[in-house]
């Protein structure tokens, strides 16, 4: 394997996919609440006695937004399992000697584009929660001013 010191500066190479790691999972931890919360909004528009047309569009809009938290969460995740293939594949590597370089820069940029996707998806889903919430406000204040 090698010595102590290569086993030292191994373990200090996998500290940026670390950080990643972590970034990645507290993003999760973010789309997990989003999609509760867009659940329990669908949940309470469903258990209504009657839907008008304004409840209906909104629930349409709560499945594109769950569908876009789904896709976010899926490759969050995959960015998440990518990480940990690098850091395997860099220890891995080392122990066993075998040349792994390529694999693990490309596990590396795969799970860094799954993690941009999964940031791509998350604000499209707040465009359309703001983007609707706004349009909440003008009918508001406009039937406010009739």
């Amino acid at each position: 394997m090698g010595t102590l010191e290569e086993v030292a500066q191994l373990i200090q190479l996998a500290i940026a996919p670390v950080f990643l790691l972590t970034a990645v999972a507290a993003t999760l931890t973010v789309f997990a609440g989003r999609l509760a919360r867009i659940v329990d909004r669908g949940r309470f528009l469903e258990a209504k006695e009657s839907l008008d047309a304004a409840a209906v569009r909104e629930m349409l809009l709560l499945e594109r937004r769950a569908r876009l938290i789904y896709y976010a969460l899926s490759l969050g995740s995959g960015a998440a399992l990518l990480v940990c293939v690098f850091m395997t594949l860099a220890f891995a590597a080392k122990m066993f000697d075998f040349e792994a370089a390529r694999t693990a820069a490309l596990c590396f940029m795969g799970a860094l584009f799954s993690f941009t996707g999964a940031i791509i998806c998350l604000l499209r889903e707040v465009f359309l929660a703001v983007g609707s919430f706004r349009l909440g406000i003008r009918a508001a204040s406009q039937s406010a001013n009739v």
